[in-house]
């Protein structure tokens, strides 16, 4: 018998003993295309003169998948090798980043058992450079989602809601410290994204956070169990978290409500922007959404 070798990395528990993950085999697959968007903050997505899809976002709900979940790996191609994109022409990596490539693709899964929810992603890591920002760790990986429909614009733009062109790193960036908000957040009002990280490091503990005013990493107590798990050169990271949440930053996961999410990786020991984002996706429990094709059911296993 021909023997594979695992690397267990990152791997959390709380709460108890671990139940068991769903038959993975059994469950719907989601192709993503995860591109690298550079200094591509909000006011940048949503300003006319650089976006000419605003007024379809805007005025007709034309979400951002919807153009661009095709060609999503041009625009990514685009970016990290400095080239002009959008209707203004900018350049939005002013330091291509040397053997960076524009995107990679990845295989999304979720699914849950009436009382937690499950999430798995799986890619392999690209050639990518030589520099080494966060030392600790090769590989991060984050979730956010809305409360279904508490963050405005979260259907149509996912996590750009939280990126800025002021922030650390971007273009308008003062304050190397100020990470991910959302304009005119509030935890008691739930306009806030609910956020899952995993961090491949040795020693190193996954973030159950949230992003108002700025990122939290700690508050939430939804978050179960996350683990990775590197198989040759495929990562494979799972959450498991509670669908009650009950924590501060957490939202509960009903039957009745549709979430808006995204996730990005973080590859090669990368940190802040130099990541690979997604675009905005939904998900709801056991329900069909018709004619949204960025949309996923989480069925029940």
């Amino acid at each position: 018998m021909k023997k594979i070798a695992l690397a267990v990395m990152g791997v959390f528990v709380a709460g108890g003993a671990y139940a068991g993950a769903p038959d993975w085999s059994k469950v719907t697959e989601r192709k993503v295309k995860l591109f690298y968007p550079g200094q591509a903050g909000l006011e940048w997505v949503m300003n006319k003169a650089d976006h000419s899809a605003v007024p379809d976002i805007v005025e007709k709900k034309r979400a951002c998948s919807k153009c661009h979940e095709g060609d999503a790996n041009e625009i990514g191609d685009k970016i990290v090798a400095g080239k002009p994109v959008g209707s203004s022409k900018s350049v939005l990596e002013p330091k291509p980043p040397a053997g960076k490539v524009g995107w990679i693709p990845a295989t999304f899964k979720a699914a849950h058992d009436g009382e937690k929810i499950y999430f798995r992603f799986e890619w392999v890591p690209p050639k990518n450079g030589d520099v080494k920002m966060d030392k600790k760790n090769e590989v991060k990986l984050t979730m956010m989602f809305d409360g279904g429909g508490t963050v405005e614009q979260a259907d149509l733009n996912g996590c750009w809601g939280t990126c800025h062109n002021d922030l650390r790193s971007m273009k308008d960036g003062k304050d190397d410290k100020k990470t991910k908000y959302i304009k005119g957040a509030s935890l008691d009002g739930g306009k806030f994204m609910d956020l899952m990280q995993f961090r491949s490091g040795k020693g190193e503990k996954p973030v159950d956070g949230y992003i108002t005013d700025k990122r939290y990493m700690e508050g939430g107590k939804g978050l179960v169990k996350a683990e990775g798990v590197k198989e040759g050169n495929k990562w494979v990271v799972t959450f498991e978290r509670t669908l009650a949440g009950g924590g501060k930053g957490d939202h509960a996961i009903t039957p009745d409500k549709v979430y808006s999410f995204g996730f990005a990786i973080h590859e090669d020991y990368t940190e802040a922007r130099y990541h690979y984002v997604s675009l905005n996706y939904q998900f709801g429990l056991d329900k069909t959404v018709e004619g949204v094709k960025y949309y996923y059911n989480v069925t029940k296993q």
